[in-house]
């Protein structure tokens, strides 16, 4: 019997034969593993350029919902945003599949962006244009449409992956119960939101510095669509603001962010209100993701194993919305 994988590492070697067989590279080419998490990275290397190869974890979207995000950055490429555009393969395709020993596993190639990552010691002028970039990134994508939807709800993934985080805190009954109880309070508090009162439309999904470029152009590029999707504009907003929360606790950084993200397109009075319900759901849905991540990539950037600080972070904000 082979024992079951959960997330195996695949060949170079035998990606840099998929690759020569399936895009029109001239020799020769190169592949060479970069990264390894909850996607892997691969750098791919010809005689004139430099592309990312991303594969995929098995069991965790559809082809539908994969075809979505390509074509959605894509869509924003030609529109004018700095993304890693998606580069079509001989048959037209924007990803191809391969069978790994613990599942399908989708695989796309996508165009080299030259720039530093910024970290946690980013100013609030880096800040403001990274919000600014955002802005543009929901302005362009009112012009985009998908013969398939991949919708956003935050009630829908707390309720999946709730039980994961309240198993990893066994014998922490009073974290479990808080948990469970804001997991309640959040999603009813979606339940009474009005959609003509947010607008919804095609979003990032996990807008922080970490996925964020200064390129050597000097403007900024935008990393990272794994959880892009259909959801409410504002709610991307606090993907910035949670890690900024955790790791960088400057308001200051905060306000420039969104500062820049008015500075293009301005928010409600109704996207306003809402902004402390999203910062809290955020903090729920960084945690039970975590949860459930933890026996598959291990430890996270930014988080040294000690759970506590989300914990902290998420009591901080419960107030917020009115939960105790």
């Amino acid at each position: 019997m082979v024992f079951p994988v959960i997330h195996s590492t695949l060949d170079p070697a035998a990606l840099t034969e998929e690759i020569a067989r399936r895009y029109d590279f001239a020799p020769p080419v190169k592949c060479q593993l970069i990264s390894r998490a909850n996607n892997d990275f691969y750098l791919v290397q010809t005689r004139a350029q430099r592309f990312a190869l991303r594969v995929t974890k098995a069991n965790f979207r559809t082809r539908a919902e994969y075809e979505f995000e390509a074509e959605y950055v894509a869509h924003l490429y030609e529109e004018g945003c700095r993304v890693p555009a998606p580069v079509r393969a001989n048959d037209g395709s924007l990803l191809f599949e391969i069978e790994a020993p613990e599942g399908v596993r989708s695989l796309s190639l996508m165009h080299w962006l030259e720039g530093t990552p910024f970290t946690h010691q980013l100013t609030a002028a880096d800040a403001h244009d990274m919000g600014a970039a955002l802005a543009q990134l929901h302005l362009v994508g009112t012009t985009f449409s998908a013969p398939a939807q991949r919708v956003i709800s935050t009630p829908k993934s707390l309720e999946q992956r709730i039980p994961d985080l309240l198993e990893m805190l066994d014998g922490q009954p009073e974290d479990q119960d808080f948990y469970q109880r804001a997991m309640h309070h959040v999603n009813d508090a979606y339940g009474r939101i009005g959609d003509d009162k947010l607008p919804r439309g095609p979003v990032h999904g996990d807008y922080q510095f970490a996925n964020v470029l200064r390129l050597d152009s000097g403007e900024i590029g935008m990393l990272d669509f794994d959880t892009c999707g259909v959801g409410y504009l504002v709610e991307d907003i606090l993907t910035f603001v949670w890690r900024s929360d955790m790791e960088i606790r400057d308001d200051t950084v905060n306000g420039a962010f969104i500062s820049g993200y008015e500075s293009l397109r301005p928010l409600s009075s109704e996207e306003r209100d809402a902004l402390p319900l999203f910062r809290f759901a955020r903090d729920l849905v960084m945690s039970s993701s975590y949860a459930i991540l933890i026996n598959r990539v291990g430890p996270v950037s930014g988080f040294d194993g000690d759970f506590s600080p989300m914990t902290e972070l998420a009591r901080r904000h419960a107030a917020d919305v009115g939960f105790k």
